[in-house]
């Protein structure tokens, strides 16, 4: 999913969280963890091209068909369930603190993309990824391998 769209819903998310739980930080947090969680694109990315850059090729994923396989490191939902773990673990969810805010605004995240890319359903657990080597064509939904490329 592209970046802003990321950015619409976790705001929308946080608006929520922030009328529900009256906290800014719990809100922000949200924002945040909802809108970075695509660093590790930037990561793979520079990775990938070095200083050759190309906006176009990076912004629509298409860097991916290059390469071959798929390392989205911060991508897992087995972080979000350590996450969702700790917060529950602090006195269960009544006790909304910054983390319950991350803890959100990424699931969302994960939630967002596993519907809208083009991922299979286990595409989003690292030990799966780990497991079949990072390779994209084990990690597509399907065999043509078709980049969503719709603007906000």
């Amino acid at each position: 999913m592209r970046p802003l769209r990321h950015l619409a819903y976790s705001t929308a998310a946080a608006s929520a969280l922030l009328v529900t739980t009256k906290s800014p930080k719990i809100a922000m947090g949200c924002v945040a963890a909802g809108v970075l969680v695509d660093l590790d694109h930037l990561i793979e990315y520079k990775k990938f091209c070095g200083d050759d850059w190309k906006w176009e090729e990076f912004s629509t994923g298409r860097y991916f068909d290059a390469k071959g396989t798929v390392k989205v490191i911060f991508h897992s939902w087995e972080a979000a369930a350590v996450m969702w773990g700790i917060v529950l673990a602090q006195d269960g969810i009544r006790k909304k603190n910054l983390l319950y805010g991350i803890a959100a605004g990424y699931t969302l995240h994960l939630i967002l993309d596993q519907i809208g890319n083009n991922m299979c359903k286990m595409g989003y657990f690292e030990l799966y990824r780990w497991l079949v080597d990072w390779k994209q064509s084990r990690l597509t939904a399907d065999k043509e391998k078709r980049w969503k490329e719709k603007e906000f």
